[in-house]
């Protein structure tokens, strides 16, 4: 099909999956009273995991399994105004989830799946076959209306070999274009130059897959006051330090990744797989000049071409340009920047369904970010990139 508008950057959360679908599709036994799954409870329907693991709502506002509170978010209102939230699972049933598209106007859509719901699982094992049974699903999901939706495989965190392997085996799906790795929860620092993670770089070349990295997983600590609660739901009225502290951590998100794509160009793996591609999701664009900038100053004062084995063969902005990808939704000056952060290597994402997203203002977002391009880098950023990155066109 022709794409003229696509999301790099769309969403299927946990909190809106069959809640039967990871105990029906467990191929572990030993695992089976642990798999996640919804419970009935006297305050609505609730995901549980691990025995007493209580992972939070059905049908949340979100990864993190949160409520949707009216006077949270703008966004949230709207969506809860238009009765997003009511009646069936619309993020995962085909017709729904189409018929929102159109709305708003986005042909197709990258969906991002369900690592940032697997951070709050404690059981490996479990997060391990839970990703499984997700990307099989998601390629079934995808099937049922080719050329709109395609995959990214979940990857387990905790062992690159079993990552590697996760690689390998989602590439067997037709509608599973890429991986999605949870860098913030990862047991090793993706920083290591000592080969940890080549095994997954290598079966990300090996398959064409490209990796993602997306925001949500290790934020910038921030300190708190013995009054202030750290967690989205409170009881009663938030204290005026609450609001301070949720206002610093909502706007601090996307510069928590800055070190994620460094450990991405400085671990060496660019260099060594020239082939990698690797994406930012949902990470922004007005900080990446900055970082480049940064990289390629400190590489240089650092002396780091004597010091790196094996060494550099470009400077370290010249591998983001390169190789690597960031996403974003509303950023108002992306239009003035988007030839700092390289035409090449921006793709717009809607972020639907969550309450960061644009839906269903998604075409009045582009034009008014973007306006200031010429058509061609404007289609460019919308539609190609993200088409010839996921071979949407295959």
């Amino acid at each position: 099909m022709e794409h003229k508008v696509v999301s790099g950057d769309s969403h299927v959360d946990m909190s809106w999956l069959p809640g039967d679908l990871f105990v029906n599709n467990n191929s572990q036994p030993h695992l089976q009273d642990l798999m996640p799954r919804i419970i009935e409870t006297e305050k609505g329907l609730i995901w549980k995991a691990e025995g007493d693991n209580v992972l939070g709502v059905a049908q949340s506002a979100g990864f993190e399994f949160i409520p949707p509170q009216r006077g949270r978010r703008k966004r949230t209102d709207k969506m809860l105004d238009a009765g997003f939230y009511d009646g069936p699972a619309r993020p995962v049933d085909p017709e729904l989830r189409l018929k929102d598209m159109m709305t708003d106007g986005v042909d197709a859509e990258v969906l991002y799946g369900i690592t940032g719901s697997g951070k709050n699982l404690k059981n490996m094992e479990v997060v391990t076959e839970v990703y499984r049974v997700y990307n099989d699903w998601v390629n079934e999901f995808s099937a049922s209306y080719p050329g709109r939706w395609y995959g990214l495989a979940c990857l387990p965190i905790h062992d690159s070999k079993l990552a590697a392997a996760e690689v390998r085996r989602s590439a067997r799906h037709q509608y599973i274009r890429g991986a999605d790795l949870m860098a913030g929860a990862l047991n090793y620092p993706l920083y290591a130059r000592d080969g940890y993670w080549d095994c997954l770089w290598e079966a990300c070349v090996e398959t064409d897959m490209p990796i993602s990295f997306h925001i949500g997983g290790g934020r910038i600590p921030i300190p708190t006051t013995p009054d202030v609660n750290t967690g989205w739901v409170t009881q009663g009225q938030p204290t005026q330090n609450e609001h301070g502290y949720q206002a610093v951590r909502g706007s601090l998100g996307m510069f928590s990744m800055v070190q994620v794509m460094m450990g991405v160009i400085f671990n060496g793996s660019c260099e060594r797989y020239p082939d990698l591609r690797f994406v930012m999701g949902e990470c922004g664009a007005g900080w990446i000049p900055f970082a480049l900038d940064r990289m390629d100053h400190i590489f240089d004062d650092g002396q780091y071409e004597l010091k790196f084995d094996p060494p550099f063969s470009l400077k370290p902005s010249e591998y983001w340009f390169r190789q690597g990808y960031t996403t974003f939704q509303e950023e108002h000056k992306v239009g003035q920047i988007a030839h700092l952060v390289g035409y090449d290597n921006l793709m717009w994402g809607s972020d639907y369904p969550h309450p960061d997203s644009v839906w269903p203002d998604s075409l009045e977002i582009i034009q008014e970010t973007l306006g200031n391009l010429e058509p061609t880098v404007v289609k460019q950023i919308v539609c190609d990139n993200a088409v010839n990155l996921y071979k949407m066109d295959r």
